[in-house]
């Protein structure tokens, strides 16, 4: 972020998305004995008892930045909608419990693609034990919106935020990568006909089940879902902890489908392991102490250990296949 950012005139250019942010934690931000997480991590979370928590997320779809109706059904965007705030609740280590599902409806949208859109965010909430309770409609001069705001529940044990992670953790990410941006690849080019590519896409899954079997199986510091690709949320959780992180190419685990596609089109896999937003996977650090336990709970979860927490010092490395060190960029999606 510029140093001048907040200054009159500037414009979110000029900002970026998460200069904006730092802005309005700075801006609004008031301390409150019973808020536990607040601004700057996947959800709010609020102590409701000594020993159990709220956690509350709010996630927003715009039509033509989030989804692009050409190859979407109205379905899959409630889907998706609700699949983006079940992740954060995930990553919190918490369960979902209720939802409000807003809508903003240009004037020519039929009635029966509205009664889609809560079609597909009501299956995906019901599979995760989730009800939705209500929401807001509004009409919009252009672009269909989907809102969704989420109140979930964690146990304080095993609440995990994005700045718990310490020196030594080891870095883990849930699943294969690289397959959401492979299956956008692949819906621009060819539509919809390689459906069994493009379903990460367009129906992703959240990972409650996995997140919940590793807070009660490892000493998980911190985690965070990948919304907008691996080496974003990385700098996340190194600028929340205040630490560096070295991680190994080889390591990182990229769908095969990911791989094929990548060999068709002549692209980098990995780059796109890095990059690619919507996985909702979870990348988070174990303490090393569990390292011996690790194994054991592979058998239960899909993942895999890509690298270290270190001193902050060090920065932020990739170690390639050849063994050469680099430093790793922050890319991914970013809003604006």
């Amino acid at each position: 972020m510029k140093a001048d950012a907040g200054r009159a005139g500037a414009k979110l250019k000029d900002v970026g998305e998460f200069g904006l942010i730092d802005l309005i934690r700075k801006g609004v931000f008031s301390s409150d004995r019973r808020v536990a997480v607040n601004i700057g991590d996947d959800a709010a979370v609020i102590k409701s008892s000594p020993e159990r928590f709220l956690v509350f997320t709010t996630d927003t779809l715009v039509e033509r930045i989030h989804f692009d109706l050409s190859y979407f059904t109205f379905e899959e965007v409630g889907w998706k909608a609700m699949t983006a705030n079940l992740s954060d609740v995930a990553a919190m280590g918490g369960l979902p419990k209720f939802a409000l599902v807003t809508v903003g409806l240009p004037e020519s949208t039929r009635v029966e693609d509205v009664l889609s859109i809560y079609k597909g965010a009501s299956k995906i909430a019901r599979k995760h034990h989730c009800k939705i309770i209500g929401g807001d409609t509004t009409l919009v001069p252009k672009d269909l919106i989907v809102s969704v705001a989420l109140l979930g529940e964690v146990e304080k044990k095993n609440l995990v935020t994005r700045a718990g992670a310490e020196r030594g953790d080891l870095i883990c990410v849930t699943g294969k990568l690289g397959e959401a941006q492979a299956g956008l690849e692949s819906l621009k080019k060819h539509g919809r006909r390689k459906r069994s590519l493009i379903r990460k896409h367009l129906k992703p899954e959240p990972r409650i089940d996995e997140a919940r079997a590793l807070v009660r199986s490892l000493k998980i510091n911190s985690m965070i879902d990948i919304s907008d690709g691996l080496s974003s949320e990385l700098f996340h959780i190194t600028e929340e902890s205040r630490l560096g992180a070295v991680i190994r190419e080889k390591d990182i685990p990229i769908s095969s489908k990911c791989l094929r596609l990548a060999s068709r089109q002549k692209r980098f896999p990995l780059l796109w392991a890095l990059t690619s937003g919507e996985e909702y996977e979870l990348l988070f650090t174990v303490d090393k102490r569990d390292r011996y336990r690790i194994d054991r709970v592979k058998k239960k979860v899909d993942f895999c250990v890509i690298g270290e927490m270190v001193e902050r010092r060090r920065g932020i490395k990739l170690i390639g296949k050849s063994g050469m060190s680099r430093d790793l960029s922050q890319t991914g999606f970013v809003h604006f």
